[in-house]
């Protein structure tokens, strides 16, 4: 029973009119009445909104987990729990929504007794009194108490933030972290120590949850140098890899037999520890253990791929057999290369004599995905499925996958039998 806070109060009579001409009896209605009472302009409390949270938001809340809210001034603001981003969009509401601290429900103004009471009676009765008390007054001798509670309405709200799943934007994870690139240490000097960033700093920047975060930056092999996160610069990683890599012939190691203890220890004044340990973590995996001794092998796709974007890093188109035999020749002995490993990295073309191929690394590619399709059809006007979508996968999420993408920005034809993709608008 909403009410202006100024002017007379609202008294027991003014309820049992307001309850008369609802067509209500009072016998089935509790002693308490509530007046919502709307504040003065100046008086409402303009620093409060409404989110629709989900369980698992509601469940981090409840258990006093964090959640924030991250964005820059030209960022959509985006709200992080500790393992999920959620978009965050204002949407209307059809009513307006009345905010009202310490309402009474039903059990705290004894309806559920009320309630019970009147189930008790049989329906016919309850039915036939239901219709009757239509025409019964409400100014009989026999008013039962009624208990006037003002209640204050804290603001009216209109509009609501609607939180949906989304993919963390981490982009500019690595932007970040590109006028820091580690060189070695006989280069440090070079870097401003000012845009050096530790863990909490990233955190804090970057649109991701703390789980999104931590798989991102293993996900771009970043280490951590004396607390602060840094890429490796392409032409350091290279040179500390090749050490790596050296040991396995020097010590006649089978790929499966490869000893973390001797690499570390062989390459300690090469490199810092930090460096050897993080990059021995991003290029091995456990293989056998014999007699308490843990060894390890190479990620061999992981290293043919490296190998081959070191090749194709000169600039201009390579003869492709030639770039085969090469690529072939500088992995370690026992690792086999194929085109497969060059998805993403290189693009070949077949149809000239003799056939080609050149670095086309999806990373370079733009954001917007516009103009990375732009860039795709400019660069080579068919594509099959499985030629673009290392560059466009990054994109598709569980309601849109590459061929949605490909159906929206693309334009489907067919080539020889085979399924091809062109630029939607041809200039």
């Amino acid at each position: 029973m909403p009410s202006k806070r100024e002017g007379k109060e609202r008294t027991p009579e003014d309820v049992r009119k307001v309850i008369k001409t609802a067509k209500l009896h009072e016998s089935e209605l509790t002693e308490i009445t509530q007046i919502l009472r709307f504040p003065e302009a100046s008086q409402r409390n303009n620093n409060l909104r409404l989110m629709l949270l989900d369980n698992n938001i509601l469940k981090d809340i409840e258990e006093g987990n964090p959640i924030v809210f991250k964005g820059d001034p030209d960022e959509n603001v985006v709200l992080c729990t500790d393992n999920k981003t959620y978009d965050v969009k204002e949407a209307e509401t059809s009513n307006s929504f009345l905010l009202v601290p310490n309402l009474l429900f039903a059990a705290s103004t004894g309806l559920d007794e009320t309630i019970a009471n009147n189930s008790m009676e049989d329906s016919d009765s309850s039915f036939e009194r239901s219709n009757t008390s239509l025409n019964i007054s409400n100014d009989s001798d026999d008013k039962p108490p009624r208990k006037i509670v003002n209640k204050d309405i804290v603001n009216t709200f209109f509009t609501y933030y609607e939180l949906k799943p989304c993919k963390p934007r981490l982009s500019k994870l690595s932007k970040l972290l590109e006028s820091t690139t580690f060189q070695g240490l006989e280069l440090e000097y070079k870097i401003d120590k000012s845009k050096l960033l530790d863990y909490k700093a990233i955190l804090h920047k970057v649109q991701a949850s703390r789980v999104e975060l931590d798989e991102e930056l293993t996900n771009i092999q970043a280490i951590e140098v004396d607390g602060h996160y840094r890429l490796l610069e392409f032409d350091y990683e290279f040179r500390v890899l090749s050490y790596m890599l050296d040991l396995i012939e020097e010590n006649s190691w089978p790929l499966d037999r490869v000893s973390k203890e001797v690499t570390l220890d062989s390459l300690k004044d090469l490199a810092p520890m930090c460096v050897l340990e993080a990059m021995f973590g991003f290029y091995t995996l456990k293989s056998a253990e014999e007699m308490g001794v843990q060894y390890y092998r190479y990620k061999e796709d992981k290293v043919c791929r490296f190998l081959a974007r070191v090749l194709l890093r000169s600039a201009g188109r390579f003869n492709l057999f030639e770039f085969m035999q090469a690529w072939s020749d500088s992995v370690p002995e026992g690792m086999t290369t194929n085109e497969s490993l060059l998805s993403g990295i290189a693009l070949i073309d077949k149809n000239v004599t003799p056939q080609v191929i050149w670095g086309f690394s999806e990373n370079e590619l733009p954001e917007d995905i516009n103009e990375r399709f732009r860039i795709l059809f400019h660069t080579k006007p068919k594509w099959t499925v499985d030629e673009i979508s290392p560059y466009i996968q990054s994109y598709a999420t569980e309601k849109l996958n590459v061929n949605a993408l490909l159906t929206k920005h693309a334009r489907a034809s067919t080539q020889d039998g085979v399924r091809v993709f062109s630029a939607k608008h041809m200039n």
